[in-house]
């Protein structure tokens, strides 16, 4: 679908005066050339991927395709984004379902709206995360509200299928966090969090006699209080075309709790076409290993529930039929949870029966005559939005946003499946380098910590998968098994953890699976077990750590989030410290605990040889310190970047390309002794030569740090 792209595109560049957009004549024209060669991919073709919907399966039922009322378009959002500018290019887009037309840009500019959450004791907390924008159709199908941030506030916006301009609807003072349109369509539903700001006015003049250092700490982040929850959230009716403001009724409220779509993500009520409801409710609503029920209303009021397992452990949507007498339903199930499968069930009529599974990532699925509008991706394949019959297993492609992909050179993936060594399926995707030769064995990089979907960067996006595979690496892309707290009957999340970390439990089985996939590739002869290099972030990043702790000897290590170590507490705050001590972590006053011998690098950095590169966000990187500032006095080759105004998950483009790409010349160096670097980056090889040097005086003579590839 290569004119859809360029439209999509072309339109990224040039936004209605209405809006406020970033300067995207940086941006890619996209235009795909026929007839072009193909290429190797690079750093910079993944970081600038078009998106649509939810980042990294984040948010997993986000609404982020809208069918019209007439089935025939529908709406999204695509975001691209731009290194040059450190920004991202959006656009709202309408597009036929049929696919016989191109797309209509109805609206483009703006600013990214990133996902908060309130967390430990603390109110709207910050993410790198991309808030999925999810579009809403007027009743007559004449235009598409949506959220959109302006200057600063998030408000939301009408455009007109036409594209003609976009107006902002609301005027809120504060940022608009969700909305509905009225059935009459004549208003909007909205709600906001006005308490948040009073709470930041408070802090503000809490702050002229000093702060009380509570709960609401995370110094890690920031050096003055995050407001408390819970804030209370305020409801409001904005009559469109009018100044007409006021808090919305009980029942307006009500509309605005419900699901904005037909389907159902696990809450409410969906109603058929034929009047008939179907409800999820869940057993032990605060428990981690609650099942969800599904129900159907039977003659005389009585509810049928599904009894099959695979009703029982269903996760995700339902959706009623056309004809409204069977139910539809999403599951996982296969080795290690891998697969996606799609059930039918006529209440009344047996069990349900399987009528779909792949491997393939489905998301925010849309019903239409018996179809689906999904958005789909595979392990070699980018995200498209695809029309899919579940009965046939037919799937066409309605909108490909990265047509360009068919021409870059991608390493060939191949699914493998173990165990572990307590018996726990995992898996990774094995991904071949470009113009792989059978019988030489390659260097290895794994990367973590869950294979599922188009392989870009990881859990977290900052590996780059297969710009490895173009620099000749093997790269197992890791999966790792089910908690070994879930398997149990643990009631809490500290329960979990506190099982987890009894014996380093589930740092044993994870590490046990990650041995074993590496021993099969070098079985197989397609590694070379003396250049196996790991990656980690957030989970991923404890694995790197207590694996080095625990005298796994890889070639080179990165990791890109916090590291435990004895000091922790000092820096998470008092909610955090008190959370993770209940979950078995020692307290400050428990420096000398053998359990930091098997985890902290800091106590273990008179055995540590592993060249470490440690690039970490501004707001969590200093209880990483104390390891980092051992290893280097004892001269372990370790090195520390911290990017500026970023979260847990980095989301500045700019910072994205540079971690991606630094990542690539990390493991060149270690690994395959390339000391050839673009200009733009020498600072880097003068400084890991200086590393090298004195790593190799502390322990010498120079270390083999493997052969020239």
């Amino acid at each position: 679908m290569p004119g859809f792209a360029i439209a999509v595109v072309l339109a990224l560049q040039f936004t209605p005066a209405t809006a406020a957009p970033p300067p995207c004549e940086a941006s890619r024209a996209g235009q795909v050339d026929t007839a072009a060669v193909p290429r190797a991919l690079t750093p910079e073709d993944l970081v600038r991927l078009k998106d649509i919907g939810p980042p990294d399966r984040v948010f997993p039922e986000s609404g982020s395709i809208a069918l019209s009322p007439d089935g025939q378009m529908i709406a999204f959002q695509v975001r691209e984004a731009v290194p040059e500018i450190n920004n991202y290019c959006l656009a709202m887009v309408v597009v036929p379902v049929h696919a016989n037309g191109p797309p209509t840009i109805v609206d483009s500019g703006g600013e990214l709206v990133r996902a908060t959450y309130d967390f430990r004791g603390k109110a709207a907390y910050p993410t790198g995360v991309p808030l999925p924008i999810a579009p809403q159709w007027s009743a007559d199908g004449q235009w598409v509200a949506f959220l959109k941030r302006v200057a600063g506030s998030t408000q939301v916006w009408r455009a007109e299928v036409s594209g003609g301009l976009s107006v902002a609807l609301t005027r809120s003072p504060v940022d608009v966090e969700d909305f509905r349109i009225s059935a009459d369509g004549r208003s909007i539903i909205f709600s906001t969090r006005e308490g948040l700001l009073r709470t930041q006015q408070q802090i503000q003049k809490e702050g002229l006699s000093g702060y009380h250092y509570d709960d609401r700490f995370a110094p890690m982040a920031a050096s003055r209080p995050f407001a408390a929850p819970p804030i209370s959230t305020e409801f409001w009716t904005e009559t469109l075309g009018s100044t007409d403001l006021r808090r919305a009724t009980e029942a307006e409220i009500e509309i605005l709790r419900g699901p904005a779509g037909v389907l159902n993500g696990g809450h409410g009520t969906v109603v058929g076409p034929m009047g008939r409801k179907a409800w999820i409710t869940q057993s032990e609503q605060d428990a981690i290993n609650s099942r969800s029920y599904l129900f159907v209303d039977g003659p005389g009021g009585r509810s049928i529930p599904c009894l099959a397992e695979s009703c029982i452990d269903r996760r995700g949507k339902i959706w009623w039929q056309p004809d409204g007498r069977s139910l539809r339903f999403f599951r996982r199930e296969g080795w290690s949870k891998e697969s996606t499968a799609i059930y039918e069930w006529k209440p009344g009529d047996g069990p349900p029966r399987r009528i779909y599974t792949t491997n393939d990532v489905l998301l925010d699925c849309v019903p239409r005559s018996g179809d689906l509008i999904c958005l789909r991706e595979s392990s070699t394949q980018p995200r498209q939005i695809v029309r899919l019959s579940p009965e046939s297993g037919a799937s066409s492609v309605i909108f490909d946003p990265n047509p360009e992909f068919r021409f870059l050179l991608m390493g060939h993936v191949e699914r493998m499946k173990w165990r572990n060594y307590l018996g726990l399926e995992t898996y990774g995707d094995v991904v071949f380098p470009v113009g792989y030769r059978p019988g030489k064995r390659y260097p290895l990089i794994i990367v973590q910590y869950e294979s599922r979907g188009f392989l870009r960067g990881g859990t977290g996006d900052e590996y780059p998968i297969q710009a490895f595979a173009n620099r000749g690496y093997v790269v197992l892309s890791f999966n790792r098994p089910q908690m070994v707290g879930l398997l149990n009957s643990a009631k809490t999340a500290i329960d979990v953890e506190r099982e987890n970390l009894t014996g380093f439990a589930d740092r044993r089985s994870i590490l046990s699976a990650l041995k074993a996939g590496v021993q099969q590739l070098v079985r197989r002869g397609i590694v070379d077990e003396h250049r196996v290099g790991i990656t980690g972030f957030s989970d991923g990043a404890t694995t790197v750590q207590f694996a080095l702790t625990n005298g796994v000897p890889f070639a080179a290590a990165a990791v890109s989030s916090m590291l435990w170590d004895v000091s922790y507490a000092s820096m998470v705050g008092p909610a955090a410290a008190r959370e993770f001590a209940a979950q078995g972590f020692p307290t400050t006053l428990d420096t000398n605990s053998p359990f930091w011998q098997q985890l902290s690098l800091s106590r273990s950095a008179r055995t540590q040889r592993t060249p470490i590169l440690m690039q970490m966000a501004d707001d969590s990187y200093l209880p990483s310190l104390e390891s980092f500032t051992a290893l280097r006095e004892k001269k372990v080759p370790v090195d520390l970047f911290i990017f500026p105004g970023e979260y847990h998950v980095k989301w500045q483009p700019a910072h994205r390309l540079s971690i991606y790409e630094r990542n690539l010349d990390w493991f060149d160096y270690w690994m395959r002794d390339i000391r050839q670097f673009p200009r733009t980056r020498t600072s880097d090889l003068a400084h890991w030569e200086d590393l090298r040097k004195t790593a190799s005086a502390q322990e010498g003579g120079e270390r083999d740090y493997g052969p020239t590839q």
